[in-house]
């Protein structure tokens, strides 16, 4: 009878194999498992763990992530509870354990980025959060925002959006609150950004557009945040909308380019999809028209990606993600159903999920290393000249390693 094998000495037979293949090699198979395979292998040994845990090889898992589309998971938000499914199987609606307190209230999810949930409470506590390390960081509280102008009225309406600043290496939060005046005409915005590397808020410009949809989180494209608006608030007549863009970097608004063909009376929507914006638009009796943005910035390369026609009436649509062949769309729809668009045939499939909550919002969130505790800017750039992979001290380091734990 065979005796059952103990982790330490799984742990022995993953080491001696490991130890013969090249520290490149073991780099490259370890930057494409799943981050619960990662956070296992952390404990087999310290020099392991040292990669695992450095910025370099954070980046590379995620640069790895990103390019293969792998490791992408549903979070699905119902009330104060919050659920995981993963893509590659959407068989099962897991509930997760989010770090924040719901006082029997829900919870909102404020943005998604590399693998980071940024999530809020009724109270406005806020939290970035990690679900594939568990890992969280609650955001220094802000004061309720009363306008000094006596003809303003208190805020009426909030958004947020969640990015990531390259250039500075640095996860941000934007708060955008606007305030409508008493006149009902006049309006007023103010727009704090928050940096996970200071763990701070400041003020930065106005922005001078009237928000649409007062709980839809920001969109993140190509390093911008993005939001539906009106130039100005109509009573009388429906409001032409548009699309803004926040810039993570430089932290300014622009306005986006709409497809020129598109039909304008309608309701438009904002998403992500395959690395491009799109936009969701909404007509009273013809269905929803989605269209993608091919090469961000260029008003051109806008094109209808399809068009969602049925006899009963349409609330919503929302874009999640392609298909692994790319010939189907995952769409959520009507915070009911989960269901995949097939481009060529323009059939819709509804996805049996086990555990669906009946009602939903569905975000796709990418698994990730990325901290909520970032490393000191002077010690990553240090790790980092010591964890190219083309660096030899950083292989012999592992090689090294490697041997002495045996």
């Amino acid at each position: 009878m065979k005796t059952p094998t103990s982790s330490t000495e799984t742990q022995l037979e993953i080491q001696a194999i490991m130890v013969e293949l090249p520290p490149e090699v073991i780099i490259s198979i370890l930057s494409r498992l799943q981050v619960g395979r990662l956070l296992c292998f952390r404990s087999i040994a310290k020099p392991w763990r040292s990669l695992i845990d450095s910025p370099y090889f954070v980046d590379l898992h995620l640069e790895k992530s990103a390019e293969a589309k792998s490791h992408l998971s549903l979070i699905l938000r119902k009330d104060s509870d919050l659920y995981y499914i993963n893509f590659d199987s959407l068989d099962d609606a897991v509930e997760l354990n989010h770090p924040l307190m719901c006082y029997s209230n829900r919870i909102r999810v404020l943005g998604s980025c590399n693998g980071l949930l940024c999530i809020c409470n009724v109270a406005e506590d806020i939290a970035l959060w990690n679900p594939s390390t568990k890992k969280y960081r609650v955001l220094p509280s802000l004061p309720s925002d009363r306008k000094r102008d006596s003809g303003m009225c208190l805020c009426g309406a909030r958004v947020y959006g969640l990015g990531y600043d390259a250039g500075h290496d640095d996860y941000k939060l934007v708060r955008i609150s606007q305030f409508i005046g008493l006149d009902y005409l006049s309006f007023e915005s103010e727009v704090k950004v928050y940096s996970l590397r200071n763990n701070a808020w400041k003020k930065v410009e106005d922005m001078p557009y009237v928000l649409c949809y007062t709980r839809k989180m920001g969109i993140l494209v190509s390093g911008c945040v993005h939001w539906v608006v009106t130039r100005q608030i109509e009573l009388d007549q429906l409001a032409t909308e548009l699309v803004i863009a926040f810039d993570i970097v430089k932290e300014t608004f622009r306005e986006v380019p709409m497809p020129e063909s598109m039909n304008r009376i309608c309701q438009i929507d904002v998403g992500y999809l395959g690395g491009c914006l799109c936009i969701v638009a909404k007509y009273e009796d013809a269905g929803v028209d989605v269209w993608t943005l091919k090469e961000y910035g260029v008003k051109e390369s806008w094109s209808k990606l399809l068009t969602l026609t049925q006899a009963r009436r349409i609330k919503s649509v929302r874009p999640l993600v392609y298909s692994k062949n790319g010939r189907e769309v995952l769409l959520e729809q009507d915070h009911e159903n989960l269901v995949w668009f097939d481009l060529k045939s323009q059939r819709v499939k509804i996805v049996k999920v086990r555990g669906l909550p009946d009602l939903f919002e569905a975000v796709v969130c990418m698994e990730s290393l990325v901290s909520v505790h970032p490393s000191r800017r002077d010690d990553r750039k240090k790790q980092e000249s010591v964890g190219g992979k083309k660096n030899k001290k950083r292989d012999d380091f592992l090689a090294e390693g490697f041997k002495l734990v045996l």
